[in-house]
């Protein structure tokens, strides 16, 4: 590489426009940000200004980081994510958490807890912030505590010498993070996306 390119404005703005089109297919940010070093070396030579003004100068021509990966990312065939507000992945996230945890609610629980679940699924998969994949990932860890409180009460039954209400709350308690950790792990990716838009 270049001694131009390892200039610290160029080392950032490559920086960051490969953060911002992390959700571009790998070979294809390699292409981007090849091109773009490549350009930055030209620009530079031909402007026979490699002191910081010269740099700002190339740069600037080119575009803010957030210009250049929106349209690489504009290029891009197929659904690209889509940012939804912080309030609207907020509601999401708490519902998928909280369906467990309506189940528990006295009287209504069993009533309230597949509402919970349904609405929660249904933001989940309508929504273009996330990928296939952390919907599924997400959608498994809902489903979880189903296969987690059965699993962890025979453990704790066999462990202790029978199944006791202690034990089978125990159970769900230690089932009750997994929706969480879904919904923790897209508020993540939701706010790095945003970020990344900005």
């Amino acid at each position: 590489m270049n001694d131009t390119l390892a200039h610290p404005l160029v080392r950032v703005y490559l920086s960051s426009v490969e953060e911002r089109t992390a959700a571009l297919p790998e070979a294809r940010r390699r292409e981007l940000l090849a091109d773009l070093s490549e350009h930055i070396e030209v620009a530079l030579a031909e402007a026979g200004g490699f002191d910081e003004s010269g740099v700002r100068r190339v740069l600037d021509q080119l575009g803010t980081p957030g210009e250049i990966a929106a349209a690489a990312l504009a290029e891009e065939p197929g659904d690209q994510p889509v940012p939804e507000s912080g309030r609207r992945t907020a509601v999401t996230a708490v519902l998928i958490a909280a369906q467990l945890p309506a189940a528990l609610v006295p009287a209504v629980g069993p009533l309230l807890a597949p509402v919970v679940t349904v609405v929660a699924l249904v933001r989940l998969w309508r929504s273009r912030q996330w990928s296939r994949r952390e919907k599924g990932e997400a959608t498994l860890l809902m489903f979880s505590p189903l296969v987690a409180v059965p699993v962890l009460a025979v453990l704790l039954s066999v462990a202790l010498g029978g199944l006791s209400p202690i034990g089978l709350m125990v159970a769900v308690l230690l089932a009750l993070p997994l929706p969480t950790v879904g919904a923790v792990r897209l508020a993540r990716s939701a706010a790095r996306l945003r970020a990344r838009q900005r």
